[in-house]
């Protein structure tokens, strides 16, 4: 019934009929060639591989946003590790569950930039520029580091409102694993929806799953809480950005513009951490 109504569509008369081994579709002689070229057409098309909407394509400032990345980390790194310009930057922007709930939420941000220990950077570096680069090829480079950000600070907000008063915690992780659901959201939406089955579907989902399982724990000071949160929030603001971005694709000002307001909000949230900042 499905190719009837391709014939039907192109104003080829036809008729079903019942035999012993199945339904046949039937038409004139004289029309059997172009039929058959009409259901190969449908054929073909129904079973080329979906194409990826135009927001997935490579777009300049990729390579920028992975050195801006690796520069804020790194350089955080070293003020952190030698209390540069006299400040103790672990305490100051941390995750403190109560300092958040006294009204410091300026923390949800700053603690994505500061580590444990040179291998907690490492990781991060590495698996946040890979989920980076994967996600700025589908929203452009600007747009989706401030995502990323956006979405670890989301992390961040909603592990505070589960967490002790007293819980503390810090990394770039829970960013890094904001950036694997909005991946994962944003996989699931782009085009990739249509003409598909639900295996295929489902599985930037499934992956993304997998992925945060295999990561996202660790040794007893990981905060997997975090981990989940972070992907949790990923998802929903990936999901968000996907349907919007079938509507509207991101020019190279709104990708230069969402880069100054990265920018702009860790340094401003810094700032406000320094101006602010006391002993805990």
């Amino acid at each position: 019934m499905e190719r009837a109504l391709v014939l039907a569509a192109m104003g080829i008369d036809y008729f079903v009929q019942r035999t012993w081994w199945g339904w046949c579709l039937l038409v004139e002689e004289g029309a059997e060639n172009e039929a058959r070229l009409q259901l190969a057409l449908y054929e073909q098309e129904q079973h080329a591989p979906p194409s990826l909407p135009d927001t997935a394509t490579t777009r300049g400032g990729i390579e920028l946003g992975v050195f801006a990345y690796f520069t804020v980390l790194m350089s955080m790194f070293y003020l952190q590790g030698n209390y540069g310009f006299g400040i103790d930057w672990t305490s100051a922007g941390r995750v403190h569950v109560a300092a958040i709930q006294d009204g410091e939420y300026w923390r949800t941000i700053t603690a994505l930039t500061l580590h444990r220990n040179f291998w907690h950077l490492l990781g991060n570096l590495a698996f946040g520029a890979i989920f980076g680069v994967m996600l700025s090829r589908q929203l452009g480079p600007g747009l989706a580091w401030l995502a990323i950000l956006v979405a670890g600070a989301c992390g961040n907000g909603i592990n505070v409102l589960i967490q002790r008063p007293e819980h503390m915690s810090i990394g770039t992780s829970t960013a890094v694993f904001a950036a694997l659901g909005l991946l994962a959201a944003c996989s699931f939406i782009f085009g990739r929806i249509y003409r598909d089955t639900w295996a295929r579907r489902w599985a930037p989902i499934v992956g993304g799953l997998w992925v945060l399982a295999w990561l996202g724990t660790g040794d007893a000071q990981t905060d997997v809480v975090a981990h989940l949160t972070g992907f949790i929030a990923g998802l929903i603001l990936g999901t968000l950005l996907g349907w919007a971005s079938r509507l509207r694709r991101g020019g190279p000002v709104m990708q230069w513009a969402a880069g100054l307001i990265v920018f702009l909000g860790v340094a401003g949230c810094w700032g406000w951490a320094i101006l602010n900042r006391t002993p805990i």
